[in-house]
């Protein structure tokens, strides 16, 4: 139980009492539900010493006291991990993604990678993009868990930058700016990767369903009417469902930042869009676009909210934040998002849609062969990340990719390819690890125990990949494949794809073709060449 005296200091870093909707005790920890979260002062709660682990989950507020958390079952590991990137003074953030455990460190040169490579449950680390990134595999949820509980560090936050005076800050370049633009705007699409997933997937059944492909079910029947109806809905309300991942990305009101993004896309203005229509907000003509399906407005517009709610906030006397705050921010903020970014991330996000359009028309079978024979080379260094935001955006405007989504699902299949080439050629003892982790990629979806355990670990397997890879892409090419949604990554990955009035064949044909090349190089070629 904490103290009622720890209580008081909390309300004063929170925005008072009247800022508490609901608060209550349950397993040592203690639950803040907030009218407004945007106003919350974590850095300031981080700094009171009682307090070990503090967490805000949309409107929650979780705060809990030193020793009051269990610990999981990779405590151990954890610990190893902890003493060996330089202890909890050299860590200014953590977080993680599907398979990795995402550090920002204030000194690299304090980091034992040799060490941490060797820990078991560990497949591999790296730096990118500013982090030093301890590759764990699908239990990462859980080692981040108790990453977070041994190390006294939130997932998701950042911690004091003044604990220890020793530690060095790396200072932002020009060159940097290229890199954090591109992990703001994946680490900000990451959390909405789920309606995606649902909506394309409720798309492309409908597809497979209907006359184009099976024809078992007619375009208009009530099911398939309605189903496209939420498939849609996925796709048009976007700008919502990313004004909330921003939001908490960039640590301001989830409330305001959904509000002014679902103003983009209210029925009225995407009319009077259609229409021809103009209007002014205070004088100033509004740029008339139609935002549905829309990211990179929205993740400008949060990011400029950002600044003025903490702005206003800090200006703003707590008497009248309340009910002064919200009105303050919209007046401020709805000509600089109609007027100004909204109409220049709309332009941006046509031109990057653009470009991919005319690489697929101009050498659109190679290009794709090309990104399906090096694809997992860079999900292995991190830099398929830097391409998801433009896969997603194309879904969005076009509904498809023909380009780096579906180059690689034909990469999929030609590491699957390598994988089980591994399990036949590799020594009985490596059999089980082998198998595991070609089970993984092929159920699971998950690539890293393939790619760090054979791909990278043997030269002559990333040939064999790398044709695999070029064969299944440049198939695609020709057959003129689609991309529809993002789909699961694993050994139905084929399913996403078709081209337009065919059946999933071409598709079909085009991963076997990339499986069975790698699969038959690999075990030509061998596995007898680690790298040192």
């Amino acid at each position: 139980m904490i103290e009622r005296v720890d209580l008081k200091e909390i309300y004063a870093h929170i925005g008072g009492e009247n800022n508490i909707a609901k608060v209550y005790d349950k397993e040592n920890a203690i639950y803040f539900y907030l009218k407004d979260a945007g106003i919350v002062n974590l850095q300031k709660i981080h700094e009171m010493s009682d307090f070990d682990l503090v967490e805000l989950v949309g409107s929650r507020l979780i705060v809990s006291k030193k020793g009051e958390k269990d610990m999981g079952k990779y405590q151990k590991l954890s610990e190893e991990i902890l003493k060996n990137v330089g202890g909890k003074d050299n860590i200014s953030a953590v977080t993680h993604c599907v398979t990795r455990l995402r550090l920002t460190l204030k000194n690299n040169d304090l980091v034992n990678k040799e060490e941490i490579n060797k820990l078991e449950g560990v497949l591999g680390s790296q730096f990118n993009a500013g982090q030093y990134q301890v590759i764990i595999g699908q239990q990462i949820p859980e080692v981040a868990e108790d990453f977070s509980k041994v190390s006294g560090i939130s997932l998701g936050e950042i911690v004091d930058e003044n604990l220890d005076a020793t530690a060095t800050k790396k200072k932002m370049t020009w060159k940097d700016i290229p890199n954090a633009i591109l992990n703001t705007i994946s680490a900000i699409i990451f959390p909405v990767i789920p309606i995606y997933l649902g909506a394309g997937l409720i798309l492309l059944l409908i597809n497979l369903l209907g006359p184009a492909i099976f024809n078992l079910i007619p375009a208009d029947s009530n099911f398939a009417v309605f189903m496209n109806m939420v498939g849609q809905t996925g796709y048009y309300f976007m700008p919502i469902f990313i004004a909330w991942s921003a939001a908490k990305h960039f640590k301001t009101s989830i409330p305001m930042a959904m509000f002014l993004c679902a103003v983009m896309i209210y029925p009225d203005f995407v009319q009077l869009v259609a229409d021809g229509g103009s209007m002014t907000i205070y004088g100033i003509p509004v740029t008339m676009v139609n935002y549905a399906r829309q990211i990179l407005p929205t993740i400008l517009t949060v990011w400029i909210l950002s600044y003025v709610y903490k702005f206003i906030d800090g200006h703003m006397p707590n008497s009248l934040k309340y009910a002064f705050n919200p009105l303050t921010t919209l007046l401020v903020m709805l000509p600089i998002e109609f007027c100004l970014v909204g109409p220049a991330g709309t332009y941006v996000g046509d031109l990057i849609a653009a470009v991919c359009v005319g690489i697929s028309k101009s050498i659109g079978p190679l290009a794709i062969g090309i990104i399906g024979g090096l694809w997992y080379i860079l999900v292995g260094l991190g830099m398929d990340k830097a391409l998801v935001p433009v896969v997603v955006n194309n879904f969005t405007l076009y509904g498809f990719d023909n380009l780096f989504w579906l180059s690689a699902i034909s990469a999929t299949y030609a590491l699957m390819g390598v994988g089980l080439a591994y399990i036949v050629r590799c020594k009985k003892e490596e059999k089980s690890g082998a198998a595991s982790a070609f089970v993984t990629l092929a159920v699971g979806g998950v690539s890293e125990p393939t790619i760090f355990g054979t791909l990278f670990r043997y030269k002559k397997s990333l040939i064999a990949y790398m044709a695999g890879g070029f064969v299944g892409g440049l198939l695609s090419g020709i057959f003129g494949l689609k991309a529809f949604t993002i789909g699961t990554g694993n050994a139905l990955f084929f399913t996403v794809c078709a081209a337009e009035g065919a059946s999933l064949l071409p598709a079909i044909i085009s991963c076997v073709a990339a499986l069975a090349v790698s699969f038959v190089l690999a075990l030509v070629l061998g596995f007898n060449d680690e790298k040192k």
